[in-house]
């Protein structure tokens, strides 16, 4: 259960600074994934993760916003928010379609008259690398109905300073988690993974973690 908790501070941490990190390097770059769970060597035709238990999942998203900040930022765009110099990944439908289309460009790259619009990550990225990134950018909410749940952050984020005992923690952990569901995707994926859903969970832990969910909320709020 720690390490779940530790898991979701983690998260939340990679979540919030998404902003501040380059546009990933030219040359595509492995991904650590210590800590998902190893797949069988035949490569799976669907996302693996994407209805898989909540501590895979968040540290899926949690790998997947680092793989593809380090690769994929550059030309998709921060946080899976195109400039329209590339696709906007966020709507590549969370289907067998959208799998296969994704996994095609990631493995074989993409050329267009003669010349590389994205290279090749087959040898690159492990298996369990190229789902993490596939699930991250399909948990991604509208980035403008999240910036329209900063208010509600700042209340729960005062809220959580002020609990008095744990039944106002509880009811706290209940809110963020409602509040967490009325975010869609966009990519039709059952659900974005934020901050909110973050908070949420170290607060449902068993003692909550109060100071990680503080913190959670407070990098939330710095976006």
């Amino acid at each position: 259960m720690f390490r779940t908790a530790t898991t979701l501070a983690g998260l939340a941490l990679v979540l919030g600074t998404a902003a501040a990190l380059g546009h990933g390097d030219t040359a595509p770059m492995a991904v650590d994934t210590t800590g998902l769970p190893d797949l069988p060597e035949e490569m799976a035709t669907e996302n693996p993760w994407r209805e898989a238990d909540p501590e895979v999942m968040y540290k899926a998203v949690e790998i997947g916003s680092k793989g593809y900040n380090s690769n994929c930022a550059r030309c998709h765009g921060l946080e899976a928010i195109s400039g329209g110099l590339a696709p906007d990944l966020r709507f590549l439908e969370a289907d067998d379609f959208g799998d296969e289309w994704f996994l095609d460009r990631v493995l074989n790259g993409y050329h267009q008259n003669g010349a590389v619009k994205m290279p090749p990550f087959g040898d690159i990225l492990s298996q369990e690398a190229i789902w993490a990134i596939r699930t991250y950018i399909e948990t991604r909410p509208d980035d403008q109905e999240l910036a329209e749940k900063q208010p509600d952050i700042q209340s729960y984020h005062a809220q959580l300073s002020n609990a008095a005992d744990d039944a106002a923690v509880a009811a706290l952990a209940e809110a963020l988690a409602s509040s967490a569901a009325e975010l869609e995707t966009l990519s039709g994926a059952p659900k974005t993974i934020t901050a909110l859903d973050a908070a949420a969970f170290l607060l449902a832990q068993d003692p909550p973690q109060r100071k990680k969910a503080l913190d959670v909320l407070t990098q939330a709020l710095r976006n």
